[in-house]
């Protein structure tokens, strides 16, 4: 009868051997499949915010050359109201800005 129990006892055992071992293999699988999908999800993560970057870039440089074209048109603006001058008027407007600069 001790045989019987003793018997029993190391049948229970291994059978719990035997659970522990599932379910450190199914604890493993699972980890790893949720490791998979964090890594997914980062990537997508990541591509998102690149292709937002990139977005981001080219509005910054279409405003910039928006900007710079007008600077560009402005100045060509001046340069051809500067142009239909005559010498006295430029030769004026020297003298008072020179005055302003220089002692005296």
């Amino acid at each position: 009868m001790e045989k019987d129990v003793l018997s029993q006892v190391i049948d229970v055992e291994k059978e719990i051997q035997k659970d522990l071992d599932s379910e450190k293999v199914k604890a493993r699988e699972w980890l790893e499949a949720a490791k998979r999908q964090e890594e997914q999800s980062f990537l997508v993560e990541q591509q998102r915010i690149q292709q937002s970057l990139d977005q981001s870039l080219a509005e910054a440089v279409k405003q910039a050359g928006e900007k710079a074209e007008r600077i560009v048109h402005q100045a060509e603006l001046a340069a051809e109201r500067l142009g239909h001058l005559n010498a006295e008027v430029l030769g004026s407007i020297v003298e008072r800005r020179i005055s302003r600069i220089l002692p005296g």
